[in-house]
């Protein structure tokens, strides 16, 4: 597998990180676009697929096989989101143990997240079987605003249909049956500025913000899902402006995670915390960027492809799990594709496994291309 090793090691040392600071990065992006084109689109042709699309905005879907709507559609993603306080060089050949990983491991940003699974799905294509009965397409991702925006780009406007799907994504080599959806709520507190010397001269909207806070506490949410846990509503970002000394602000903004259920839509669950919040004065709610639920039977070709993918390749006993995140397995699965998660690397949510050192082992890489390339057997030439 010194091919995988080189491609992931490559894909580690290219900067397709969010800028430290910002929160996303804007479709068509010209670092990500160049990265697309000058180190996985030359990987890509060089395994002669039947068709190429691309969109205006750099996202890439390529065809192997026959034309149809009955293939497999594999998911990669070449933004990376976290370890945004990681030190050291990107890319690096290292001792897994001091992650709590077996054999060699390759350290940088996005190794979980995106780029060992988009290593891992390359190599499974490049040793794909020779003739295939259904179309497998393999798309490049560019969405960088937790959005399913590349997800619409690629099903929508470059028309990819297929039958079965999988969003290349680290989940330990454990088969993600499905997850919670996500919708940002924006909240906006007016205020009138003033010198904090004298602020009866102004409205402090600090103070009101803090009430929004205190009463997202106790926000209505559905019960819990058996599956997937809590709804959940989470303000996550609270920024004041202007920033000046000694100045009451004008505005402030509170950005609420709110988590949904499989019978909950983003517009209800924004409305909800809308009416919730209505009694308290000079506060604006608006709906911003939102993901899907997902939901995948356990029996379903794909999933059972992968268990048996996993199997193949010496990890037993291959698990399904529900995820606790909100990825992009969701917009597929509503367009009719039933799409689970897959991919190596131990992802972690909290302290250094999410703001540190990222890393991810060769072998579970490996793994996963065997994975991956069993799904495209089962499903596409046999």
């Amino acid at each position: 597998m010194s091919w995988l090793r080189s491609v992931l090691v490559e894909l580690l040392r290219a900067d397709t990180q969010v800028p430290f600071g910002e929160t996303e990065i804007a479709p068509g992006d010209p670092n990500i676009v160049a990265v697309v084109n000058d180190i996985v689109m030359p990987h890509l042709e060089a395994m002669q697929p039947d068709e190429i699309r691309r969109h205006d905005l750099g996202d890439v879907a390529v065809r192997f096989g026959p034309e149809g709507e009955n293939g497999l559609l594999i998911q990669t993603y070449i933004v990376s989101q976290h370890a945004n306080l990681m030190e050291g060089e990107d890319g690096s050949i290292v001792d897994g143990s001091a992650f709590g990983l077996d054999g060699e491991a390759v350290v940088g940003r996005g190794a979980t997240q995106n780029k060992g699974p988009m290593a891992a799905a390359l190599a499974a294509l490049r040793a794909r079987p020779e003739t295939l009965k259904r179309p497998v397409w393999f798309t490049v991702n560019l969405e960088g605003r937790s959005s399913h925006g590349g997800s619409t780009r690629i099903l929508d406007d470059l028309g990819v249909k297929a039958q079965q799907g999988i969003v290349a994504f680290g989940t330990d080599l454990r088969v993600s049956l499905g997850n919670r959806g996500r919708v940002d709520i924006e909240v906006r507190v007016k205020g009138a500025s003033s010198h904090s010397s004298q602020p009866w001269l102004g409205k402090n909207p600090i103070e009101t913000a803090a009430d929004v806070i205190v009463a997202l506490r106790d926000a209505p949410l559905p019960e819990n899902d058996a599956r997937l846990g809590p709804a959940t509503a989470t303000p996550y970002l609270f920024a004041c402006y202007p920033v000046a000394p000694h100045t009451i602000p004008e505005e402030v903004r509170i950005v609420v995670d709110r988590r949904i259920l499989p019978e909950e839509t983003p517009e209800t669950a924004v409305n909800v915390v809308r009416s919730h919040l209505s009694g308290i004065d000079g506060v604006e709610i608006d709906r911003g960027v939102a993901m899907l639920p997902a939901a995948v039977a356990e029996d379903a070709p794909v999933v059972a492809a992968l268990l048996e993918g996993t199997e193949r390749a010496g990890r037993r006993p291959a698990e399904t799990f529900w995820s606790m995140n909100a990825f992009d397995a969701g917009y597929a699965c509503s367009k009719g594709i039933p799409t689970p998660m897959y991919g190596p690397g131990k992802r972690g949510f909290a302290g250094a496994g999410l703001v540190g050192s990222d890393a991810v082992a060769l072998g579970d890489c490996e793994a996963a291309a065997v994975a991956y390339g069993h799904a495209i057997e089962r499903l596409c030439a046999s």
